[in-house]
């Protein structure tokens, strides 16, 4: 009750704010989005045999409402604040109701400079800072990314940047033939626990310079550094520099960007290292992009060299935590098990996402991806990938295909090295458009087969192969105005055996446990879509999920889910 006294005091306050600037003429407006929706979820199948503790049914479900209060003052200041009211399904009379904020920024513009703290969303290349999706979906199909949405929107993601606690600025300078951006940030991605963890601090800056239309150069710097106290244990500092070279004309982009990491990770007592392991290492991309003209083909050329020891958190840091145990039949085997997540749970779980900068290479799944897993900076690894793709003179007709192979540099517990070959296509077909219907007709498939190989070594141990192949595919259909039809499929097969690095708290690879794989995943969607405007919709849609898992004895089940969904946005 306290707390809600003090969210309530504190809007209060903002509102009173806000009239108080009405002498200066300030603008002040509201947006926000408002949700309710209800599951209905059943479990069968053989993880349920002689099981008579595990919860097999269940409902759920909440509302939520969004407000964001903007005001600003002038150029020079603005600010905006999201309130949260959310009530679990089940509550009555405002019980089991929470009251948060759940975002908050201060931004303006001095003169050319743009600030903005707070909340922050920070975003620069693959290398540097980004925040990367493992799934290849380029072309979703829409019942799926629906659902998607719903989990991405309540961990706040939002393309390929995260959101840290903390304050940017960006400049831009402008002359005869050339012009200069300047951008820098600083974030806290963990705070001191006042005993023997540090202050984690974040930061960032590029400059980039521009020479007429065509080229650009930039130099780009990211540290992920602790503030040292003195009971302090651990004690990171990583350090990333990297340059970059962008050269474009109407038919032809290139891209180079190279650069190198420093890391030390000690052990201290009483303040000084006792134990210190320090790395460096570097790595190479190279992208060039021609758009063939006439065709509507864009070709697309990539090789790459990131080092074994090349390190940087915040590109390498995995959106999924893996690990992480899914809200939906969480225990299994008479409750004493947590259900590992599986496709299915990526795309409706909300707490398999990840919301933390680690310094860790966090543990994942190979069925998933292999080649990738933490991104174009996954360290050890050099190859090349080749896609042929649509530009966007096809308005109708949407695709790419290409073929990536990869190797390891080194290899991983033993003299030989694993090899990566990684075929992927998808389209989108606007087939309403095409037709010339007066409704929406689309159809959607995405596909990605990996082949992970590694010979045996001179003891005859260590051979990997393991294959995956994903797929999804689906139909949108508007039978009548506003009201479409939904259907979709994702099927995942994995199939071999691999090898799970155990890392230590200095990310060093200490051992390795070997894991068989044979599963089969089947996700089958059907339901509908009310468009009530542009910014509401209803939505209605069953789930039948079929996991088939041949390792162990009991590890197949079914899921069976209802669920209906109202979205609205002002």
């Amino acid at each position: 009750m306290k707390n809600k006294k003090i969210i309530f005091s504190s809007i209060t306050a903002l509102m009173i704010g806000a009239s108080g600037f009405s002498q200066l003429q300030p603008s002040f407006s509201l947006n926000g989005l408002g949700r309710s929706y209800i599951i209905n979820n059943t479990l069968t199948g053989d993880i349920m045999n002689n099981d008579t503790k595990t919860h097999d049914k269940g409902i759920g479900g909440y509302n939520l409402f969004d407000l964001q209060n903007n005001i600003g003052v002038d150029s020079i200041f603005q600010a905006s604040a999201t309130y949260r009211v959310r009530g679990e399904f089940g509550g009555f009379f405002g019980s089991n109701t929470s009251m948060t904020f759940r975002q908050f920024k201060l931004s303006g513009k001095i003169k050319n400079v743009k600030y903005e703290i707070g909340d922050i969303r920070v975003q620069m290349s693959p290398f540097t800072v980004y925040n990367y999706n493992d799934m290849y979906q380029p072309y979703e199909t829409e019942i799926f990314a629906l659902r998607r949405s719903i989990s991405e929107y309540e961990n706040l993601n939002k393309g390929n940047g995260w959101l840290l606690q903390g304050a940017q600025i960006q400049d831009h300078f402008a002359f005869k033939n050339w012009g200069l951006g300047a951008y820098g940030f600083a974030a806290r991605t963990s705070p001191t626990n006042e005993m023997n963890s540090s202050d984690r601090l974040l930061t960032g800056a590029r400059l980039n310079a521009f020479f007429g239309n065509n080229l650009s150069v930039a130099a780009n710097y990211v540290g992920l550094n602790d503030i040292d106290v003195e009971s302090t244990v651990y004690s990171y500092h990583n350090q990333v520099e990297t340059g970059e070279i962008k050269y474009s004309n109407k038919n032809l982009f290139i891209n180079f960007e190279g650069g190198n990491s420093n890391t030390n990770n000690s052990h201290l007592v009483m303040g000084k290292a006792d134990t210190s392991v320090k790395s460096n290492d570097y790595f190479a991309d190279f992208t060039s992009q021609y758009k063939v003209e006439n065709t509507g083909i864009t070709l697309s050329i990539n090789a790459d060299y990131v080092g074994p020891y090349f390190s940087n958190p915040a590109a390498q840091t995995r959106r999924i935590i893996d690990g992480n145990t899914p809200s939906l039949f969480k225990m299994v085997h008479d409750a004493t098990t947590a259900r590992t997540a599986i496709l299915f749970d990526r795309l409706t779980s909300e707490q398999v996402y990840n919301a933390r900068i680690n310094s860790v290479l966090s543990p994942y799944l190979h069925e998933y991806n292999n080649a990738l897993p933490y991104g174009k900076a996954t360290p050890n690894r050099t190859g090349a990938s080749f896609i042929i793709a649509s530009d966007t003179s096809m308005k109708n007709i949407h695709f790419e295909v290409g073929v990536d192979y990869l190797s390891e540099i080194f290899g991983e517990g033993t003299t030989e090295r694993r090899t990566f070959l990684v075929t992927k296509g998808a389209a989108l077909l606007e087939l309403g458009k095409m037709m010339e219907l007066k409704r929406k007709l689309n159809v959607s498939v995405n596909a990605r087969m990996e082949n992970t190989h590694r010979a045996n070594d001179l003891s005859g141990g260590g051979s990997v192969q393991l294959s995956n192949l994903l797929v999804d595919a689906g139909i949108s259909y508007e039978i009548v105005k506003k009201l479409d039809i939904l259907t979709g499929v994702k099927l995942l097969n994995a199939k071999g055996n691999e090898f799970n690095a155990v890392r230590n708290v200095y990310n060093v690879i200490t051992n390795s446990t070997a894991v068989n794989i044979n599963s089969n995943e089947m996700i089958l969607s059907a339901g509908l879509q009310v468009r009530v405007s542009p910014k509401q919709a209803f939505t209605a849609q069953y789930n039948y999920v079929n996991y088939q898992n041949k390792i162990g004895a009991n590890n197949s089940y079914l899921v069976s889910q209802l669920f209906i969904s109202y979205t609205g946005k002002f």
